[in-house]
């Protein structure tokens, strides 16, 4: 089975699109009619949430009229945030019911007409060369077997000097399972920063930034035992058992097996 396959397994639920609207509405949000702000972090699949998607956009220069590519967009969180800041967003996931339900989200934000939901793999978009001043990937590396690939073809889609931005969680695979992004190691593709750089580095990028951000991230984490304090205090993604992924993951931070790193890169080149 193919790392895409596998992805659209993990992540298919089938009952996604009820379970967050179920959980808006619990907090009082009308699901047709929304603002960005109002799903919290239920769409902010990624270490250190909202937060850490305000990094990635200001490390990739983001702003009024950035052209965004985003790699694994999910439900489409970053990719909404990134559009307030004024950028044009294309977001690309290969999991159909992610991409049917940020279209939704993003018409219910009014924000449709800014940000543009693609299913594909991101080694093969078929979109047109250059068309992309920045590129955002955020917490997917995980789940992708050949990274080179991808990275090429996000060196495609940059013009050059366009910037690269990466949040993944880096290090060793050796952890215990289950984790967000996979139930075993035989699905999960961890490697350590050192792998990135050179894969990025023979895509042609110039690696740069390199900023381990795991005392942000545990610090903004529930304590042991705790689950979500709100319907949408934690990734609607995770399913049933948050509370295990989520200890597992936070145990692997603190014993320095994996740390959630932002690594900013530039196409390189004409």
């Amino acid at each position: 089975m193919s790392d895409t396959d596998q992805s659209i397994r993990h992540y298919t639920s089938g009952n996604l699109r009820e379970r967050l609207y179920a959980a808006l509405r619990s907090a009082g949000k009308e699901p047709e009619v929304l603002l960005p702000g109002d799903l919290g972090d239920a769409d902010q699949f990624h270490s250190g949430g909202a937060n850490a998607t305000a990094e990635v956009a200001r490390a990739a220069g983001i702003g009024l009229g950035t052209r965004v590519l985003d790699v694994g967009a999910g439900i489409g969180g970053p990719a909404r945030r990134f559009a307030q800041l004024g950028a044009v967003v294309t977001g690309v996931d290969v999991t159909e019911e992610f991409v049917l339900l940020a279209r939704e989200l993003n018409a219910a934000c009014s924000m449709a007409g800014s940000i543009t939901m693609l299913l594909a793999p991101v080694q093969a978009t078929n979109l047109p060369s250059g068309s992309f001043d920045a590129a955002t990937m955020l917490h997917v590396g995980m789940n992708l077997e050949n990274k080179p690939a991808v990275f090429a073809e996000v060196y495609r889609l940059l013009r050059p000097g366009g910037v690269f931005a990466i949040y993944d969680l880096m290090g060793t695979n050796a952890l215990d399972y289950p984790m967000p992004w996979a139930d075993a190691a035989s699905s999960s593709y961890v490697e350590p920063s050192e792998a990135y750089h050179r894969h990025l580095r023979v895509a042609g990028f110039t690696p740069g930034t390199d900023e381990d951000r795991t005392a942000a991230v545990l610090a903004s984490m529930p304590g042991p035992g705790k689950g979500p304090a709100t319907p949408l205090g934690a990734p609607i993604l995770l399913g049933t058992d948050p509370v295990d992924r989520l200890g597992n993951v936070a145990a692997a931070m603190k014993s320095g097996a994996v740390a959630p790193r932002l690594l900013v890169s530039v196409r390189s080149g004409a």
